[in-house]
């Protein structure tokens, strides 16, 4: 059983904490993470880019010039697709969709497997339950992640006790810091950080969210 340091606020080491087997895969599934961040980002296309068809352009009521005598090809408007300022085939259009759907099994994969990269570079530490914040305090935060040498990497951490919303407002103003509950975290989250820091009661909560 693979085991983690388990600090406290002041970032210092009072123990170890075993991590549960089912938040780790022997081979983490690179096909699976990908999707899953492609299918993540596909998400947040608004679609609200829109380009107007050759009815909707302004202009070209009139032929540009007579249909025959010209020696020149018949056009009826200067606003056709291929004239400069006309309008566009196939253009998007507003209310466009781009969700992609992803079976929700390959979702819990790529969580374990992002989980299990993390791990195998010994970039997770696990944060004491009793770790706590009379109020929001970004310093609080800032001296932790001095303590433990990272304040200028990219750090996720992720809360889960009844003192979770204080701790992420206090981490919410740090360059590169990225704070969530276990429910929220995506395999996107976990790949984009260098660092992992999360509550001892969240670990069991990500093992409910891969179940």
């Amino acid at each position: 059983m693979t085991k983690l340091k388990l600090i406290d606020l002041m970032g210092k080491t009072i123990g170890d904490v075993e991590v549960p087997a089912e938040l780790v895969v022997e081979k983490p599934h690179k096909q699976a993470m990908f999707q899953t961040v492609v299918t993540e980002q596909a998400s947040w296309r608004q679609g609200t880019h829109g380009t107007l068809t050759k009815g909707e352009v302004r202009g070209g009521g009139r032929k540009p010039f007579a249909q025959k005598h010209t020696g020149n090809a018949r056009q009826g408007s200067i606003r056709n697709p291929h004239y400069v300022g006309g309008g566009v085939v196939f253009g998007p259009k507003p209310n466009h969709n781009y969700a992609i759907g992803t079976n929700a099994k390959i979702v819990k994969l790529a969580v374990k497997s992002a989980f299990s990269l993390k791990l195998k570079t010994n970039a997770i530490y696990v944060l004491d339950d009793k770790a706590n914040t009379n109020k929001p305090s970004t310093k609080v935060i800032a001296n932790l992640l001095k303590s433990l040498k990272v304040l200028q990497q990219k750090t996720l951490f992720i809360f889960n006790n009844e003192n979770a919303e204080k701790l992420i407002k206090s981490a919410k103003n740090i360059y590169r810091v990225v704070s969530k509950k276990a429910h929220q975290v995506s395999a996107r989250d976990l790949m984009h950080a260098n660092l992992l820091v999360i509550q001892a009661s969240a670990l069991k909560s990500l093992v409910k969210v891969v179940s």
